[in-house]
């Protein structure tokens, strides 16, 4: 009788070992396990120091905590030392600011690959996912002239002519006594030139959608811009090749 009292306790026992062992396994406490989710597709709104960006992302997800993607983006980039100037009259009745000295409005395309890895794992319902996005590639900066309304005299009456910066004018566009405003943006864009160089970003991610359908992160970090020779923003500055920001944005999408 002992015996098999014996037998049927240490059955006992290894049944109710096995079940809750099958149950901690069937319970996950992440959404790491079952992912069957292979690209995403995601657009971009950004923020930075000295501009904007709007941008398009097309991934492939190798693992559940690391994406790799092809990047897309389009964007306007300012010179920090830009010196906007408000006018407190005007020839129409509405003002007309401007920025002075400005010789050329900057605007970006980027095309590069970058990959995000997760570092920390978002809970089925709550929390959210921490990683390290990095990214880089070429871009091609697009430079449209910028104009000026200024005033002449010609035979005692004063006429209004439209000037972009060059050294045989540079008097008449950096005298603000001769300035009424800018021109309307459409004014020198059949004047475009292009000067190539490449990008880099390194940010921090926070996605609260790490692991799910929709595609929901918040993204900031440091961005790097470098041309092959200095890029003609200002007149009366010394201009750059090389240009810093801090960036923000937010991206929204899918995964399938």
């Amino acid at each position: 009788m002992v015996p098999r009292k014996l037998i049927l306790v240490f059955g006992l026992v290894i049944c109710l070992t096995t079940v809750s062992k099958g149950q901690s396994v069937e319970i996950p406490q992440t959404v790491r396990k079952g992912v069957i989710y292979k690209k995403e597709r995601s657009f971009i709104a950004a923020i930075q120091t000295n501009g904007y960006y709007f941008g398009y992302s097309l991934g492939k997800i190798d693992k559940y905590y690391l994406t790799k993607y092809l990047y897309f983006d389009l964007g306007h980039l300012k010179d920090n030392r830009e010196s906007k100037i408000n006018q407190s009259y005007s020839t129409n009745g509405v003002l007309s600011n401007y920025i002075y000295a400005k010789q050329n409005d900057l605007w970006n395309l980027r095309a590069g690959r970058g990959f995000l890895r997760y570092f920390s794992e978002k809970t089925r319902r709550k929390g959210v996912a921490v990683g390290l996005r990095c990214e880089g590639g070429l871009l091609l900066g697009v430079l449209k002239p910028y104009y000026l309304q200024v005033r002449d005299k010609v035979d005692n009456y004063y006429a209004i002519n439209e000037i972009r910066y060059s050294s045989d004018n540079a008097d008449v566009f950096l005298d603000k006594s001769r300035i009424i405003g800018a021109s309307s943006f459409g004014r020198g864009l059949t004047e475009l030139r292009v000067v190539p160089g490449g990008f880099a970003r390194i940010g921090l991610s926070l996605d609260s959608g790490a692991f799910e359908k929709m595609v929901r992160s918040i993204n900031t970090g440091l961005s790097l811009d470098i041309y092959s020779s200095r890029v003609p923003i200002l007149a009366a500055s010394k201009n750059r090749f090389l240009f810093v920001n801090f960036f923000l944005n937010v991206q929204f999408g899918k995964r399938h």
